[in-house]
């Protein structure tokens, strides 16, 4: 009988490339495995068996699904997903990580007695103190944004300017040189442009309509009133009261 000859090289019968064959075991028919991957592919496709077995894999992905539903603990919308805390929209989202942070702050007050939070303010302060220190105040850094700044208040003063005219010294007089967003008492030693130096807030802003009056006007610590901004003074008050 006469011995088949072992070819050196082969033809792969899906791309057509040349592969070396080994000197044992079985002459391969494709070049690499993902050619032979790519013709079971292909032929799943044909005989019908890959939309076949995407099928079953849906309905039974559907099932777990319907199994597994349970509704949002927020919004009660149905969740699918067994792993989801929240269904996903963005109210939920913000009140989910809220309580996340709720309950990272009670095992942390379990386990050392106090929230290492508790005077964060405070480290903010001395932060901001040290950054002004060290690269002036913004209005020195920025001229140019502060004229404007400047001129798009006094623009807002004049047009919401009544007859009374008044001091800021009349303002802290008249408020007990108490700081009516925080309740503390205000330092009239402390200069600007410290947190805690004396400035006049409006109650309602002069951009969203306030008057350049006595009645619209009172005693704040500098910081206080930053952190208030343009804010109406029941939403800027709780601002404050949670920051400090």
């Amino acid at each position: 009988m006469t011995k088949a000859i072992r070819p050196a090289l082969i033809n792969c019968a899906r791309c057509g490339v040349e592969k070396k064959v080994g000197r044992s075991g079985p002459i391969p028919t494709y070049c690499s495995g993902a050619c032979r991957a790519a013709v079971k592919y292909e032929r799943t496709l044909v005989d019908g068996r890959y939309e076949a077995e995407l099928a079953r894999a849906r309905r039974r992905t559907a099932q777990r699904q319907q199994e597994n539903a349970r509704p949002c603990p927020y919004c009660g919308a149905p969740m699918t997903n067994p792993r989801r805390v929240q269904c996903g929209l963005e109210a939920c989202r913000l009140r989910a990580a809220a309580d996340r942070m709720r309950q990272l702050q009670r095992d942390y007050k379990a386990e050392h007695g106090v929230w290492p939070h508790h005077r964060y303010p405070e480290s903010q302060r001395a932060a901001s103190l040290r950054r002004r220190h060290k690269h002036g105040h913004w209005r020195k850094q920025y001229p140019e944004r502060a004229a404007a700044y400047d001129a798009r208040r006094r623009a807002l003063v004049t047009q919401a300017r009544t007859d009374e005219t008044f001091a800021p010294i009349d303002i802290h007089t008249r408020d007990g040189w108490t700081c009516q967003l925080c309740h503390e008492p205000i330092d009239q030693s402390i200069a600007w442009p410290h947190p805690k130096s004396p400035s006049v807030d409006h109650i309602i802003p002069l951009s969203k309509g306030g008057a350049h009056a006595l009645s619209n006007a009172q005693s704040a610590h500098l910081g206080c009133n930053s952190s208030k901004c343009d804010r109406e003074m029941v939403d800027a008050v709780a601002r404050i009261g949670q920051a400090g």
